[in-house]
């Protein structure tokens, strides 16, 4: 009997998976599982949320399931996580249909980024896809076989290629977790555990291993399991903790844990060990402890209050590793207040700097302290600050002044372990594009030659970009279409013989996105970027915004942070992100507004339970549990808007002046809930409430 020929590729449907298609995503995940060893092991639970966020595509012949993808959409590109065909469909340019939807359906994103082993000998058919070999990073598990990262290029000009961030989420285990990794015994549900050693994790996830953990495997009886496993902890972070702080910490949620779980009964040698990761994990600085403990898990709320650690399972992290990373290096909830100040560095204290030298870089202790020292001596020219944090430690040290009409930054460091060093970087950098923008400053130069990882890292997701040995940015202070933008960012870039690409007209959302992010407070209002008016009750705006005042004033650049989450009603007003936000305090009979006040960057919106999002966001927001329990309707859910670099308006656009500006434009106008307004009227009320300086 003659062999059937091959169905031609063009019988093949490619369909996007809901989430209740529950037959065809068991037949997704049956298939996935049969690969695992190469495609990584993926709990059903991200197969079915992938289904939920519209990121999970079937090809179908006929009605049986012959491949699929799965991807996620961190910032502006796509990362693809799983592309998977039937062994016996292949053949048929499955793979590339898969590929091709992908890219159709998000061609406004920079393109397709992919981690593959290289000896698992894809390369040519990864080219034959259409990507390119951008780099070779190790691998994960034990073997660390090194891995290839792809990317297939959408052609967009290359203004915003670096903006992907590079921080790594850092999670500490508890000894069941890595137990699961290198146990050489068979251990039930290890699965779960070993997902966190899958390729696509490799440089998004970094594991740590703590004091409490080297303790417990100092206590296996078997000497050979035993020195198997102190072995395999060299392969892991081994962050510093303060022994004081730990056992405070330990103290404290020991004493809250009791309470919590009553006289039901007390608390077992082995719980108290539980309880001593998590202290160690806060005196570390470390936000994220990885378990599959079923009582520490239970203990997640307790340990946030306490010790401002979540606990996660495994397969929480998988399912959620963007989110996680951005909740690490933005910890706005630690600046609204806020705890910490900036001071000038007092003259003369320079050797009391010397916490900031960068030893790992092989900076000379005379080097620095003649550095500072040289800032010191015209302080004309330049400005000295430092950021103390509540218990008085100095937490980041900066210079700055401006030079050629740039604003050039030789000095920028945060303090190594500090628990909140990521944010800081960030947070810093958002303050100096300030001051450009301020003193009408268009380009920011990191001139540091030793700049830390961190910052690096921070600077490069912010669009810094490298040129002649410093980082640099553009810093533009216009809201115009591509054509006065571009012509602004020539001028700018030239200062420093800095080429930059002409900025296009009709720009996809996702790139202008990513463009008015690396040179904000850029506007291009002939983009396709869309523009929400979003309104607020004058309780929230205070808390979130500052405006109206409350009773204790707060420091604007600190006290506004670089994220934050608002949340509403379940029901869809018919947000798409990525876009703008203008912000309208409404009126209250304690407040009176009834004006927009603000203007953000609109970066994801997500609808899930009230204590979901609470757990999910709590770091962004001002909103308690219960605040967000009372949106919720019947089915218990709610909608949280995250939003970030928030422009206050010096001149907030009271609502007639609103209504007449839509007015002119006879543009239909709503208060009440979210509306999408044009870009026009956008541009028109930004301009009002941001003049020109």
């Amino acid at each position: 009997m003659q062999k059937p020929k091959p169905a031609p590729a063009t019988e093949i449907l490619i369909r996007l998976v809901g989430a209740r298609d529950e037959e065809l995503l068991a037949a997704i995940v049956e298939l996935g599982d049969r690969f695992n060893k190469r495609l990584g092991f993926m709990p059903p639970a991200a197969y079915a949320q992938a289904a939920a966020e519209k990121r999970l595509l079937a090809a179908m012949d006929g009605r049986k399931l012959v491949g699929y993808t799965l991807f996620s959409l961190p910032r502006q590109q796509i990362r693809l996580t799983h592309l998977c065909v039937d062994p016996d469909s292949r053949g048929q340019g499955i793979a590339r249909l898969l590929v091709d939807e992908i890219s159709a359906r998000h061609h406004d994103r920079s393109g397709i980024v992919l981690k593959c082993r290289k000896d698992y000998g894809y390369d040519a058919m990864w080219r034959q896809l259409g990507f390119e070999a951008r780099n070779e990073v190790d691998g994960r598990g034990k073997d660390r076989k090194p891995l290839v990262v792809w990317s297939r290029d959408h052609d967009h000009p290359h203004l915003f290629s670096d903006l992907e961030s590079t921080a790594l989420l850092t999670v500490a285990m508890d000894c069941n977790v890595f137990a699961d990794l290198h146990s050489s015994g068979q251990r039930h549900g290890a699965e779960e555990s070993r997902t966190l050693t899958s390729d696509w994790l490799a440089g998004l996830v970094d594991l740590a291993v703590l004091p409490q953990l080297k303790a417990e495997i100092g206590k296996i009886s078997d000497s050979a399991e035993r020195r198997r496993q102190l072995q395999a902890t060299h392969g892991y972070a081994e962050p510093s903790v303060s022994r004081n702080d730990a056992d405070r910490l330990f103290a404290e949620l020991r004493s809250a844990v009791q309470i919590h779980i009553g006289d039901k009964r007390q608390l077992s040698e082995n719980d108290l060990r539980d309880l001593r990761y998590v202290a160690e994990c806060s005196a570390s600085g470390i936000l994220f402890l990885v378990t599959r403990d079923g009582f520490l898990a239970s203990l997640s709320d307790i340990a946030m209050s306490v010790c401002e650690v979540r606990i996660l399972r495994p397969s929480d992290i998988v399912l959620h590793v963007d989110e996680l990373t951005r909740a690490q290096v933005y910890q706005p909830g630690d600046l609204l207040g806020t705890s910490l100040t900036v001071r000038a560095v007092p003259a003369g204290q320079e050797q009391g700097q010397l916490a900031f030298l960068n030893k790992a870089a092989g900076e000379r202790r005379n080097d620095f302290v003649a550095e500072l020292r040289r800032l010191a001596a015209h302080p004309a020219r330049w400005v000295r600050q430092q950021v103390i944090d509540a218990e008085g430690t100095v937490a980041a040290i900066y210079g700055y002044g401006v030079r050629d009409g740039q604003l050039v930054v030789p000095l920028l460091r945060v303090l190594d372990g500090h628990p909140m060093h990521q944010t800081l970087a960030r947070q810093i950098l958002f303050r100096l594009r300030d001051h450009c923008r301020r003193s009408g400053v268009r380009l920011l130069s990191l001139t540091d030659g030793r700049l830390q990882p961190s910052v690096r890292i921070a600077a490069r997701e912010d669009g810094f970009r490298e040129h002649a040995g410093t980082l640099v940015t553009l810093v533009l202070d216009v809201c115009a279409d591509a054509r006065a933008v571009d012509e602004q960012a020539q001028f700018a870039a030239a200062l420093v013989g800095l080429q930059i690409p002409a900025v296009p007209a009709a720009m996809p959302a996702a790139a202008a996105a990513a463009l008015e992010r690396a040179w904000w407070p850029a506007k291009i209002t002939d983009s396709q970027l869309p523009c929400f008016l979003v309104p607020i009750q004058p309780m929230w705006s205070s808390d979130l915004f500052g405006v109206p005042s409350a009773l204790i004033p707060r420091d604007d650049h600190l006290g506004i942070s670089r994220e934050h989450v608002y949340y509403r009603a379940a029901r869809s007003r018919g947000e798409k992100v990525p876009a703008r936000i203008l912000w309208y305090a409404s009126s209250d009979k304690n407040q009176s507004v009834s004006a927009v006040i603000a203007c953000s960057r609109f970066d994801a919106t997500v609808v899930d339970t009230g204590r979901s999002l609470y757990n999910r966001f709590r770091h962004l927001g001002v909103w308690g549990l219960d605040d967000i329990l009372r949106v919720c309707g019947d089915r218990g859910q709610a909608r949280a808007l995250l939003f970030s670099d928030t422009e206050i308006f010096p001149r907030p656009v009271g609502l007639h002046k609103v209504k007449s500006l839509a007015a002119q434009r006879q543009h239909p106008l709503g208060v009440q809930s979210v509306f999408e307004i044009t870009p026009d009227l956008f541009s028109a009320i930004y301009q009002e409430g941001q003049p020109a300086q």
